[in-house]
């Protein structure tokens, strides 16, 4: 009896916990040592989008500046192909995106160094992904910024002022993410009474 619920703890598992980041993990104790011998240059990260566009990204004393995306909340999603999570999640995040694209813009932020851009968008298009997705060297730079992604999916929702509000490590249900995101949008009406 017990052995048919064995699967079944796995997934659950799987699903709401997320994938560690195995390309990271392998170069963490050597990009340590680096980061920890370099000063940062600059307090703006550039991100590729992989139909070519860039995100300017401008570090805020409470979070993030947009360019761009001036009055939107923002959900950063760092995800990778190979993620069971990261996969099952990406229906939710289009459907959030539909839903919400007055107020909302979601970012995919890839978390693989091996994907070509053509590759990229050929996955976006099987998966009818209909928010941008970043592929550069910059999406890691993003994820030492924020303190370093140990955990896909992770996501991070800042608010349309652009200071973060809140994140989601592993699965998060897409009930969760849209209270949030209805709380965020109370929260800017509230400022600006």
């Amino acid at each position: 009896m017990i052995t048919k619920f064995i699967p079944i703890i796995v997934v659950s598992i799987l699903l709401f916990t997320g994938c560690g980041n195995k390309e990271e993990a392998g170069q963490e104790k050597q990009s340590k040592s680096a980061t920890q011998k370099q000063e940062p240059t600059s307090n703006i990260i550039n991100l590729k989008t992989t139909d070519g566009q860039t995100i300017k990204l401008t570090a805020l004393d409470n979070g993030i500046s947009f360019e761009g995306y001036k009055g939107k909340i923002i959900l950063l999603d760092f995800f990778a192909t190979w993620c069971p999570p990261c996969l099952a999640e990406i229906p939710h995040l289009v459907e959030i995106q539909n839903t919400f694209k007055d107020h909302v813009q979601i970012i995919g932020v890839l978390m693989e160094e091996s994907k070509s851009n053509e590759e990229l968008e050929e996955f976006r298009d099987s998966k009818n992904m209909n928010f941008p997705v970043t592929n550069s060297k910059e999406n890691f730079q993003l994820s030492d910024a924020l303190g370093g992604i140990k955990s896909l999916p992770t996501m991070v929702m800042y608010d349309k002022n652009g200071e973060y509000y809140t994140h989601y490590v592993g699965a998060a249900p897409q009930e969760m993410i849209e209270k949030d995101i209805q709380e965020a949008i109370a929260k800017t009406v509230e400022k600006v009474k």
